[in-house]
């Protein structure tokens, strides 16, 4: 999997080259990484979510001049029940407690944050596909309702920094700007953050997360670190009972598409906006696996 590391670019598909199993780690990790490299049913699982998306790696066509009737044939396919059937939660979960059980010293006593980017992304992929397949109450996409981050970046810078320098994911720019939540901010004013979207975003980690406990603590992850910050913020702004039924189990633990700016965007704005998300769900499938 991780050997096809691969950004879609100019839609022609480039196979980059692929991640190396980390150094100083154990056997039994290293072991398992390499038998995850080559699993044929993880092969085919992102391969569907990788091809869904690919017209939105950054830098693409697509990704520079968005177009609605685009965005929503995309979002439509990534969303779509062959990508769900080629790609079922069982699987995931499966890897994930082999991952843990393999590589607990990497992913807990002795951290080997290699080891830890690769287990986020393996663990952030099915809940932010369905947070990324969230709709309000009239059926409109929720990433399609976006606001410009509150750092002020725009489409385009956003998706320049999706990348680092060594071809490899930022991940500090994933969670930073809030990516896996779809920008969703704490800083959000109540008018924004108290809606139907915000609760399927958030209700599409935290019932994963009852399912999957994420095994380092979600203080140590790469890309979902601001979700504590995030789900408080929710809580005290909408009221304790707002995210209710929504993974009782995980939002437990936390408690002991909305770029922020404060004004509402243009259409051709919010577009490039979601052109940098779709870029950013394409960069998380391809850079993994």
């Amino acid at each position: 999997m991780f050997r096809s590391l691969a950004i879609v670019s100019l839609a022609t598909s480039v196979a980059m080259a692929g991640l190396v199993i980390p150094s100083g780690i154990s056997d039994g990790c290293s072991s398992f990484l390499k038998n995850l490299n080559t699993n044929t049913s993880s092969t085919t699982c992102f391969s569907a979510l990788s091809t869904a998306i690919s017209d939105y790696t950054p830098g693409s066509p697509a990704a520079a001049s968005p177009s609605a009737a685009k965005i929503g044939s995309t979002l439509s396919n990534f969303c779509s029940s062959s990508v769900t059937t080629s790609c079922p939660e069982s699987l995931i979960r499966s890897q994930l407690t082999d991952f843990y059980s393999a590589c607990s010293a990497e992913l807990a006593s002795n951290m080997n944050e290699d080891v830890l980017s690769i287990y986020d992304v393996l663990y952030a992929i099915l809940p932010f596909r369905t947070a990324s397949c969230a709709q309000d109450d009239s059926g409109n996409y929720c990433a399609i309702k976006s606001k410009l981050p509150s750092s002020g970046q725009t489409p385009a810078q956003l998706q320049a920094a999706l990348m680092s320098s060594s071809s490899s994911p930022n991940f500090n720019t994933f969670g930073t700007n809030n990516i896996p939540f779809l920008f969703l901010s704490p800083s959000l004013a109540s008018s924004d953050l108290c809606n139907v979207c915000t609760r399927n975003v958030m209700t599409a980690y935290l019932n994963f997360e009852a399912k999957v406990p994420y095994a380092p603590g979600l203080g140590n992850s790469l890309l979902l670190k601001g979700q504590t910050d995030l789900y408080s913020a929710i809580t005290s702004t909408c009221g304790s009972t707002f995210l209710s039924g929504a993974g009782v189990q995980a939002a437990g633990g936390l408690s002991g598409g909305t770029l922020h700016s404060g004004g509402v965007l243009t259409v051709a704005k919010g577009q490039g906006i979601i052109a940098a998300a779709l870029g950013a769900l394409a960069v998380i499938v391809s850079s993994a696996f």
